[in-house]
């Protein structure tokens, strides 16, 4: 027993620092284990917007002042994955434009939800809530009764017109979800925009609403017509390819009334012909100008040159008085 007394003794203290390195060293307490756990777990988001998102770039149409207008904006969105990129573009066409576009205005009550967007062969169907049926501002109807018409139909355009220029359908029916039960009905011709009162058949793009070189061009004509001068104001660029400013509008509009500035109502607007760099623009017109004291004069098939200011095709300064105060 003596013999091997301390033999035995240092095999247990052996033994005892080997538990301790095995057992003793890892430096995780049961609670320690299970925080690091908890840790590691992946947090999900299970809201909408906290699903994996793909980017997408469309060219949305609104309001343009108060004119039968619709102008461009181009915007780069985030399309969730399980919603697809019509769903995505209406919902940013509800949102309104960009805060900086001070003269794009919006045509659609913000109110309006998305009910469902459904395709069929070239066909899509979007369905709205009954908010779509309303103005943007509860006092809009009231302030300009003779504009919420216009509006109506800028409204549905705007979602025609940005649906169908997607390449991927040529007709687009509006439906309204008037009881919030998911199905909806065709909106009317009143409802609409149009005359009468039946339901509306599915919708193709309307170009002609659109603001593009051409008819910014016969926008102008129509305010000379009209010597409407505060919005032929809009449509003179702020600066010139030189950098020099336009008048104000005071000495505008007296230029113009001095001048006693007339236009024959028999103008034609013809081909546009967009620059390289997509920042000027040729558009050929025939009309007759008269001037104070002079006799009419007739230009046929001129260039009037237009730049793109803030995505809005307008007239130069210096352009506009040389094809018509000149």
């Amino acid at each position: 027993m003596k013999k091997y007394g301390w033999k035995g003794l240092l095999c247990l203290m052996l033994c005892g620092i080997l538990c301790f390195g095995l057992f003793g060293c890892s430096g995780k307490t049961p609670e320690a284990s299970a925080s690091a756990s908890q840790d590691s777990t992946v947090q999900i988001n299970p809201l909408p917007e906290g699903v994996s998102q793909d980017k997408s770039t469309a060219r949305l149409y609104f309001g343009y002042m108060q004119d039968e207008l619709l102008i461009g904006e181009v915007r780069v969105f985030s399309v969730p994955i399980n919603e697809s990129v019509e769903t995505s573009i209406v919902k940013e066409l509800i949102s309104g434009p960009s805060a900086a576009r001070a003269d794009f205005t919006p045509v659609i009550n913000p109110n309006t939800k998305v009910v469902g967007v459904q395709s069929e062969s070239n066909f899509l169907f979007v369905t709205l809530s009954k908010e779509f049926l309303e103005p943007p501002e509860d006092n809009s109807a009231q302030e300009n009764e003779t504009y919420e018409k216009t509006r109506k139909k800028l409204a549905v355009f705007s979602i025609v017109n940005t649906l169908i220029e997607q390449g991927n359908y040529s007709r687009v029916q509006i439906r309204i979800d008037d009881s919030g039960s998911g199905s909806g009905r065709p909106i009317t011709l009143e409802e609409a925009g149009f005359d009468g009162t039946g339901a509306s058949d599915a919708f193709e793009r309307n170009g002609e609403l659109e603001l593009t070189g051409q008819n910014t061009l016969r926008e102008i004509m129509e305010c000379i017509q009209t010597k409407s001068w505060d919005t032929l104001y809009n449509y003179i660029a702020y600066k010139n390819l030189y950098g020099q400013d336009k008048p104000s509008l005071d000495d505008f509009k007296s230029e113009l009334n001095t001048a006693k500035l007339t236009i024959g109502e028999d103008f034609t607007i013809g081909d546009e012909v967009e620059s390289a760099d997509g920042v000027t623009e040729v558009v050929m017109a025939s009309y007759s100008v008269k001037l104070k004291d002079g006799d009419a004069k007739t230009l046929s098939n001129v260039p009037v040159k237009l730049v793109l200011e803030n995505d809005v095709w307008k007239i130069t300064y210096t352009a506009f008085k040389k094809n018509f105060l000149s």
